[in-house]
Parts: C-alpha cells; structure tokens; sequence
C-alpha cells in the first residue's frame, strides 16, 4: 500500500511530539547541558530528556521556517557529543518527525547544507531510512541528488552492490524533459556491461523522471535469451509508458540497435507493491535483446566496456 505523507503543519503537531525548536533555547544544547560526561553516567531519565533535547533542535533544523543554517554544525556536534554515536545516528535515521527521518525532511523542506552535515554522523543507511531519503528524492523530482547519494537500489542486493564496488563502476544517468510535460529521456553509460552481467546475470540502472523512479533491467528471460525491462520503483504511481530503448553502435557501418517496450491494452505499470485493484497492473515491460549483450568484441561495446544508450519514454 503506498504511504501517505503530509507537510508539517504546527497547528495540527502531534501532542506526543517533542517539543518545538523555538521552546528548546540554544543554552539547553550547550556545553554544561549537553556536552557532558559520558552517558552511562545518566539516569534513564536524564537520557531521555538530553534524546528528546536533541530531537527537537533535529527538527528544528529540518522543519523550522527561519532555521539560521550557520548553527547547524556547531549544534549538530554538540548534539553528537552528548549521546552514543550509535544512537545519534539511530535518531538522525530513524522516522520521529510526522512518520518521516530528519534525513527525508531535509530533502523536501530543501537544505542540502543539513542533508551534508547530518551525512557526516552516518557510515551505512537502514533499511527503513533508505527508502525513505529515495523517497524524499521521488517527491522532489531530484535525479540529481538520488544519483549523488547513489540510491540505486542494486545497493540492497548483495552480489551486485559487492560487484559495483569492487570494479569502481560509476554509470552515468542524465535524465532530460522532452517537448511535452509528459516526455522524458534518460541518457546512460553504462560501465564495465559485460563484465557484470556476467558475473551476476543481471544490471539495473534506475533514475527520477516525472515524480516516480524508473528502473530498466538487463536480466536472461524465460527462453534464456537476454532482455531488457522497465518498472517502476515503490511508491511511483502507476503509468501508460510508451519507451523506445536505443543502443549505440560503436562502428559506423552498423546501424544503433532500436526495441520498443509495449504495454497490453488497458495495463498499466505499476510497483509490485502497488494493491489499488480498480486498474489493470503489471509490473514490468520488457523487449528481447537476444544474444549479443555475452558477445566478445560486440558492435555496442566502446574500447573501454562501456555501453552507451538511452531511454525515451512518452506518458500516454
């Protein structure tokens, strides 16, 4: 079921919330206060009000409207010095503002400057806070920023995420509109192909276009022969896309390699999580691409392994 989620609206805050940023003075986060001895010294109590404390300024800096960004280091280090680390990073990656992480609100609200200091206190994503910054990133339409923050999710499969980074791949994915509003073109180099899919048997690219995250799937088909499929990431409305995948061909005298994707009469594509049954769904489109991806010395293939293609797609 897709999660509904709302803007953060003082007249409607949660009774249980902590208290707000402008209730919590900056003398409340100083040295005497908060930069204390270390934490097995405190009460149960002295350590949930100094975790409260600090999930107030959290929200204060992600939340607050006049918010001075030139406070937040200082704050979010002294914030850091007064709890474990293990347990600073939990609250900036768990969901205590409105059902969302401070990481998700950063996103939104628009303040990259606390997005980067809050990723200084944080080595690995959880689960739960991975999704929700791709989330962020889908509500906000920002490629940009789910490529920086590599949010692909090949991150949550083992094989793949081990394979990435041991070969240093660094794809490239530009996404750009197209004429009309409901046009778009995502534009991909694709390092090291071969040597993936060899390993693995499959290769996902995913993007942000139109308010939804977009993935194409290089993977063997039924018959065994390779294809390539499109689907949509969780919580992407469903869509009638019309996409038209081009391979380049690194030798002028072949021509690029064309496959359209064609959805059935009436579907629509939608996320496996999708459960809105008063629409036809499926939850991928795909188009054979035959044997050439294994290849040695394939026409599509640049000196250096690299695969160069694009995706253009037209919501009908």
């Amino acid at each position: 079921m897709d999660t509904e989620f709302e803007l953060f609206d003082d007249d409607k805050s949660d009774v249980n919330a902590p208290p707000s940023y402008h209730a919590v003075s900056m003398s409340s986060i100083s040295a005497d206060s908060v930069q204390c001895e270390p934490s097995f010294v405190f009460s149960k109590a002295q350590t949930k009000q100094i975790r409260t404390t600090v999930l107030s300024l959290i929200r204060g800096m992600v939340i607050t409207p006049d918010f001075i960004l030139s406070s937040v280091g200082p704050t979010l280090d002294a914030c850091a010095t007064s709890l474990p680390a293990a347990e600073f990073t939990d609250i900036l990656q768990e969901s205590n503002i409105e059902g969302h992480t401070p990481l998700y609100w950063a996103i939104v609200n628009k303040r990259p400057e606390v997005l980067s200091a809050f990723h200084k206190f944080i080595t690995a994503y959880k689960n739960d806070s991975f999704h929700d910054v791709r989330l962020a990133c889908m509500v906000t339409n920002d490629h940009t920023l789910f490529t920086k923050l590599s949010l692909t999710s090949a991150r949550l499969h083992k094989m793949e995420r081990t394979l990435n980074l041991s070969l240093g791949c660094a794809d490239e994915i530009q996404v750009y509109e197209g004429d009309t509003e409901n046009q778009f073109t995502a534009k991909m180099q694709i390092t090291m192909f071969q040597t993936r899919i060899r390993v693995v048997q499959k290769l996902r690219m995913e993007f942000i276009a139109q308010g939804r995250i977009w993935g194409l799937l290089f993977h063997v088909g039924d018959d065994t022969r390779w294809e390539a499929s499109i689907y949509l990431s969780k919580h992407s409305l469903p869509a009638r896309p019309k996409a038209l995948l081009t391979v380049e061909a690194q030798n002028e005298q072949h021509q690029v390699l064309k496959k359209e994707f064609k959805l059935k009469e009436g579907c629509f594509l939608a996320a496996s999580e999708y459960t809105n049954f008063s629409i036809r769904t499926c939850t991928s489109t795909s188009a054979s691409l035959g044997s050439w991806p294994i290849f040695n010395d394939t026409i599509y293939m640049d000196s250096n392994g690299t695969l160069h293609a694009k995706l253009d797609v037209a919501l009908q």
